[in-house]
């Protein structure tokens, strides 16, 4: 007999949606699944919508938790899954109807502890899908995790990935980190050793919603990301995994020269900037002195953080249309 997947799905006011996501799943050709649906304390009809399905197939499970955050829905699904593998679906997304099967043959055939499709960014909730018949699965380090394709870094998302139960249960998602949680769960997983696969074909769509997490305006939340890394920083100081330490310092120092310059003439303006001169000197040692580092990046990036107004003139170089940004940043603080 086949064995099971639990697919976990935090949901948090998704009426609009998440029938689409759970149809998705249920439609797929392997079909030893179970759908659990980690409801995080919504205040729309997504309840509604989720038992209806329930009724009409058992595989699909309602589970209520008061209102804690994704990491906290996706942690409780980890407690209560019942499969030997390990799915996360975000309730807006969908996955292509071989997703499932291929992720498991795969899987079993290189007995590897995680395996990693590709997704894509749509606006539609219908994307036309053919039937797979060719494809191609290979070992992956680190390193491939967190190369970009097509505009996506596949390790920084926890989506679009089947696991090994046993494997998933070694870290959790941080509660309180509103952005950033995928990549540090990924981060911590491989750190406590992994052998990894990747199959080069697109099997998620991510579904982006105008007033989505990541396509609304900067609030303090999204800052958490900074915050994530400061933390995978910490927690890699116990480990030897070089690639995993050089990638989170630089992107700890990206994520505060974008925040530090998006939070300008915000409410949250006053705590990032602090925050970010705290991280900021906090690991800048360290940062200058790791050789993994392209000594260009560690300069300029030093130079940047020293210096905000240096950072906001390079990108308008890079980036004409920042210019406008800045001007009307400038006028909103007068404002």
């Amino acid at each position: 007999m086949s064995a099971k997947v639990s697919i976990i799905i935090p949901v948090y006011n998704l009426e609009d949606y998440v029938e689409n996501c759970i149809s998705s799943l249920l439609n797929q050709t392997y079909d030893n699944i179970e759908v659990l649906c980690i409801d995080d304390g919504s205040t729309d009809n997504s309840a509604t919508v989720i038992k209806k399905l329930a009724e009409g197939d058992q595989r699909v499970k309602y589970i209520y938790k008061e209102n804690g955050g994704v990491s906290s829905a996706r942690n409780k699904g980890l407690e209560v899954a019942n499969g030997e593998y390990i799915m996360f679906v975000d309730g807006d997304d969908y996955m292509h109807f071989q997703a499932v099967g291929i992720l498991v043959r795969c899987i079993e055939e290189k007995n590897c502890d995680m395996v990693s499709a590709h997704q894509t960014h749509t606006s539609s909730l219908a994307e036309e899908m053919k039937e797979i018949v060719n494809y191609n699965f290979t070992d992956a380090s680190h390193e491939d995790l967190f190369k970009e394709v097509n505009g996506n870094v596949i390790g920084k998302s926890s989506c679009a990935k089947l696991f090994k139960k046993d494997f998933a249960l070694k870290a959790r998602f941080p509660v309180g980190i509103a952005n950033g949680e995928d990549a540090n769960y990924i981060i911590r997983l491989l750190a406590n050793g992994a052998e990894v696969c990747i199959v080069d074909l697109v099997l998620y769509y991510y579904y982006s919603r105008e007033n989505s997490c990541v396509t609304s305006e900067f609030t303090q939340s999204k800052f958490s990301i900074t915050l994530s890394f400061d933390d995978l920083c910490e927690y890699l100081e116990n480990f030897d995994y070089k690639f995993l330490k050089a990638y989170c310092l630089q992107y700890l120092y990206q994520s505060i020269l974008y925040n530090r310059t998006s939070s300008i003439g915000t409410s949250a303006q006053k705590y990032v900037l602090t925050e970010c001169k705290r991280i900021g000197n906090k690991w800048l040692k360290e940062f200058i002195k790791n050789s993994d580092i392209n000594i260009v990046i560690r300069i300029a990036f030093v130079m940047f953080f020293k210096s905000r107004h240096l950072y906001e003139f390079v990108r308008m170089i890079q980036d004409p249309t920042m210019k406008d940004f800045y001007k009307n940043r400038k006028k909103n603080r007068k404002d």
